[in-house]
């Protein structure tokens, strides 16, 4: 066998779709302005789950393509964003009264789950909660967003999960889907995710460390950090 033969690599189904839609898009089978068919009906097309459409949907608003209007579904904005900034700008906009609201319900949550994760994580899951902070500095190395958003989810449900504590972990989960598609919106905005590393890091330093304390204070200055990324965003500053 050759060695220079290729290496065959599997495309995420989410990355399949989204490529689908935009050609469809840029081949003029949904003109700008109008609506796309129903996450239901595209999910009989491509074969694929509703979660994967749902994905692809918010990718495809990050990258400026469609919008998300609540409760009528994804309408074409651009066959050909140049930039993606003010699409961004505008869902968080729109969004802004709901993402205070989680963002009160997270400064609740994620701090007391830092400082549980610090008393109860084992070093297993501390030795995964490393290995997903390794995975993401890679990820911010090639600016491969929907891996940085996925492995941002990573990190926090494995905190999440260091607490032990069934309840904490099903109040978090309600928050999943929405702050799923902030991370992406949110990321998508950077120029890059060097800041969220290091605070991260610093998280993950306090729990090594043991250090309840630390830990909550680190992850309160993360949390303090994407609130003003928001605010940044709304009021129109490029960077995050």
């Amino acid at each position: 066998m050759s060695d220079n033969m290729k290496t065959i690599t599997r495309i995420p189904v989410t990355s399949q779709i989204v490529d689908a839609i935009k050609e469809a898009v840029k081949e003029g089978q949904f003109p700008v302005g109008e609506k796309l068919p129903a996450e239901l009906s595209l999910c009989k097309m491509m074969n694929v789950s509703r979660s994967s459409v749902r994905e692809a949907l918010y990718q495809l608003q990050a990258q400026g393509y469609v919008e998300l209007k609540p409760g009528k579904g994804a309408f074409v904005r651009s066959g050909s964003p140049d930039d993606n900034h003010e699409a961004i700008r505008q869902w968080f906009i729109s969004s802004a009264p709901n993402l205070e609201e989680y963002m009160e319900v997270r400064f609740a949550i994620d701090p007391l789950a830092a400082s549980l994760a610090a008393e109860k994580g084992t070093d297993k899951e501390i030795q995964q909660l490393s290995y997903i902070h390794v995975q993401f500095v890679e990820a911010n190395k090639e600016q491969a967003i929907p891996r940085l958003v996925s492995l941002d989810e990573q990190f926090h449900t494995q905190i999440l999960e260091m607490t032990h504590n069934k309840l904490l972990k099903q109040i978090s989960e309600l928050l999943l889907k929405e702050l799923k598609q902030y991370r992406m919106m949110s990321i998508s905005a950077k120029k890059n995710s060097d800041n969220t590393i290091t605070e991260h890091y610093a998280i993950l330093q306090a729990i090594r460390e043991r250090n309840k304390d630390k830990a909550q204070k680190a992850m309160i200055f993360h949390l303090d950090k994407a609130r003003e990324g928001i605010n940044a965003v709304i009021h129109d500053k490029k960077e995050l």
